[in-house]
C-alpha cells in the first residue's frame, strides 16, 4: 500500500483520499514476465496501474497483423472504460519484467458513484485514451513507412535508446504498423544516413540525435543524449 498510495494519488489526481486508500487495499498485484500476457483483447477490461516495469497495448486484427498502440510505463494508470464494463480492445504484453495492479470495472463502478472528484479523473481518461487512439489512427493512415519509424524512434527514444533499452527492433513492426520487411527497409535506409546503427539480432543504436531530429524536422532544447551512451 506504500507504493500504491502516492502512485494512485497522481494518477487519480481529484479523487478524495478515501478511495485512494480503498484502491490501495483491494488491490490485485501481480508479477508480468516479459512476452506473458496481462490482459486479452476481447475480455473485461480491468483498471490497471503500472508499477515497475514497461508493457505494450497489442492489437491483432482480424487478417493477423499486430500492431502496437503504445506503451505502458511505470505511474501509467489506464482501463477506465471497465467502469462501463467494456471488453479490451488490446492486449497488454509484458516488454519487461513488470508488476501491475489491478481492479474490477465494479470495483471502479461503486467509487464512482460517491466519488465526483473520481469520476471527473475516469472521464479525463477515457478522453486522452481516445485522443491518443486517434492521433495514432491518422499516423497509420497518413504517413509513409520512412515517417512511422521515425515518428516512433522520436516518441520512444528514451526506450530505444536509453542506457538500458527497453525496446528493440523487434518491437518497431507493431509500433509503426508495417510489415517486418518494410520496416528493415527503412531501418537499413535510416542506416545508411547515418541516423541509427543496428547492433547485433534485434539491438538498435543512435548514431546521430541531430540527424533524427533534422529528417524529423524537430528542434530539441535541453540535455542531449550522447550516441555513446545510447548503446
Amino acid at each position: 500500500m506504500a507504493t500504491l498510495l502516492p502512485l494512485l494519488s497522481r494518477a487519480l489526481p481529484r479523487a478524495t483520499p478515501a478511495s485512494h486508500q480503498i484502491l490501495a487495499a483491494s488491490a490485485n498485484v501481480s508479477i508480468v514476465a516479459p512476452g506473458l500476457v496481462a490482459f486479452r483483447q476481447g475480455y473485461p477490461i480491468p483498471l490497471t496501474l503500472v508499477l515497475h516495469g514497461h508493457l505494450t497495448f497489442r492489437r491483432t486484427t482480424e487478417d493477423g497483423r499486430e500492431l502496437v498502440l503504445g506503451i505502458g510505463s511505470p505511474g501509467m494508470l489506464f482501463g477506465f472504460s471497465s467502469v462501463a464494463g467494456n471488453k479490451a480492445a488490446v492486449d497488454l504484453v509484458a516488454a519487461t519484467p513488470s508488476e501491475i495492479a489491478t481492479w474490477s470495472g465494479d470495483e471502479l463502478r461503486t467509487l464512482v458513484l460517491t466519488d465526483v472528484g473520481l469520476a471527473l479523473d475516469v472521464i479525463e481518461g477515457m478522453a486522452r485514451y481516445k485522443g491518443c487512439i486517434t492521433d495514432r489512427i491518422d499516423g497509420f493512415v497518413h504517413q509513409d513507412a520512412r515517417r512511422r519509424v521515425l515518428r516512433v524512434l522520436g516518441t520512444h527514444e528514451d526506450l530505444f535508446f536509453g542506457r538500458e533499452p527497453i525496446l528493440s527492433r523487434s518491437h518497431l513492426p507493431g509500433l509503426v504498423g508495417t510489415s517486418p520487411e518494410m520496416t528493415r527497409r527503412v531501418v537499413r535506409e535510416l542506416e545508411r544516413e547515418g541516423i541509427v546503427e543496428r547492433v547485433g539480432r534485434r539491438g538498435l543504436r543512435w548514431v546521430s540525435p541531430e540527424r533524427l531530429d533534422e529528417a524529423m524536422g524537430r528542434h530539441r532544447s535541453g540535455a542531449r543524449l550522447a550516441p555513446d551512451e545510447s548503446a
